[in-house]
């Protein structure tokens, strides 16, 4: 195989997952639903405080009082560290707190933050949308 040729399908390879890649993390829209909004509200379970974006896991008690663990994309520790002043420190596991959000289209229990209260106080406002 050419020297050239290697070169050719290396890059092609290359573009092939940089785009994937690409697409898998800022696709928010391919995952939620950005035109609806569902509210629940929990105990946080844990708090990763980490790039490219933090999560809550947080556990949501049903109607029929089972207990369903709901998975809360945020956006960047970094950006809501320099933003929301937030730190790794911000919520502990067994705060309550209500988050509404952008469902996922999967019907998954997940959501991507649009804003997030605990003791009626306002955490993450509505510009994280997307």
């Amino acid at each position: 195989m050419s020297p050239r040729l290697i070169a050719i399908a290396s890059l092609a390879v290359g573009l092939l997952f940089s785009s994937a890649s690409s697409l898998a993390h800022h696709g928010s829209n391919v995952v939620y639903d950005l035109t609806q909004s569902v509210e629940v509200t929990g105990t946080v379970a844990r708090f990763q405080f980490v790039n490219p974006h933090a999560l809550i896991f947080v556990e949501v008690t049903g109607d029929d009082g089972e207990v369903v663990e709901w998975l809360v994309g945020l956006p960047s520790a970094s950006g809501l560290g320099s933003s929301e002043g937030w730190t790794r420190d911000t919520l502990q596991p067994g705060d309550e707190i209500t988050i509404l959000g952008a469902p996922a289209r999967s019907g998954a229990p997940s959501l991507w933050t649009e804003q997030i209260t605990r003791d009626g106080e306002p955490l993450l406002g509505s510009r994280y949308t997307g």
